[in-house]
């Protein structure tokens, strides 16, 4: 994965938004939780700010822009905070969308929401002495969540859950990924938010085939390294973080309220071109 440290973003803004208006459309896809939304310790009081809603409501029905929403939450989860700010939805790392007229659900790991319930309770029986500690079936994948853990008790944590999914892992059936303050339980497919990324833009296309597009992607999270190493060659990839020392991201920003200064810059943008059709939402 071609990797280095990220440029501040506002010294380049005006090379970034003169690449935006140079193509007649922009698929703009956005991490939630620490993108979005500020990361909080109860991930469930995790919201989107007023402002934050008003400039990803002004861009969904800005001619020139496609938003999609690219999240770790489940699907109805997702759904339930962000509706009607964007036009497609991806849950669970991609592994289910839903956008206008389509759906999708990896079918591997729909057959494995079985097996990720009992995994769950398993996993909370563990876990369950220790303060903190919360593990979230998601249906598709299941998240170990330890942000309110005391910190001497992580370790501890981790070689738990190794402990309880080595055998899935060494099977290859699953696999376990980090995140922040996070565990993330998935199944082992060749699906990604990288892969869900190219799957949303492709779809967004079919209502614009001749005309010139530009994908960006925001987010703040490991997770989001995969549409970042995807987008690298081909379009503009921004993380939330100004630590970040490695990323595949070109630009990086310091916090969510400066991705709703960004979202905000780029929804009064105008366009030399004629403006594409608005599209359907979905239902």
């Amino acid at each position: 994965m071609s990797q280095s440290q990220p440029l501040p973003l506002w010294p380049h803004l005006p090379a970034v938004l003169q690449r935006v208006v140079a193509h007649t459309w922009c698929a703009l896809l956005l991490d939630y939780d620490g993108t979005l939304a500020p990361i909080v310790a109860d991930p469930a009081a995790a919201r989107l700010g007023l402002a934050m809603r008003r400039v990803l409501t002004a861009l969904v029905h800005h001619p020139h822009y496609r938003v999609a929403i690219v999240s770790g939450r489940a699907l109805g989860d997702l759904r339930a905070r962000v509706d009607g700010t964007a036009l497609y939805l991806a849950g669970n790392h991609g592994l289910e969308i839903v956008g206008p007229g389509v759906t999708y659900c990896h079918p591997v790991a729909s057959r494995l929401r079985l097996q990720f319930a009992a995994l769950a309770q398993t996993l909370r029986h563990d876990l369950e002495e220790i303060p903190g500690v919360w593990v979230e079936d998601k249906s598709l994948t299941l998240s170990v969540h330890f942000r309110s853990a005391p910190a001497q008790c992580i370790p501890l944590v981790r070689c738990r859950v190794v402990r309880r999914v080595r055998s899935a892992l060494e099977a290859r059936t699953l696999v376990l990924r980090t995140g922040k303050a996070v565990l993330e339980v998935r199944p082992r497919v060749p699906w990604d938010k990288g892969e869900a990324m190219r799957w949303i833009v492709e779809h967004m296309r079919l209502s614009m085939p001749r005309a010139s597009g530009l994908t960006v992607y925001i987010g703040d999270d490991e997770t989001d390294e995969d549409a970042l190493h995807v987008l690298h060659a081909t379009g503009l990839g921004i993380v939330v973080g100004s630590d970040r020392l490695y990323s595949a991201a070109h630009y990086c920003i310091a916090s969510v309220a400066q991705t709703a200064q960004f979202l905000a810059v780029l929804s009064a943008l105008t366009w030399p071109q004629t403006a594409p059709a608005t599209p359907e939402r979905y239902h």
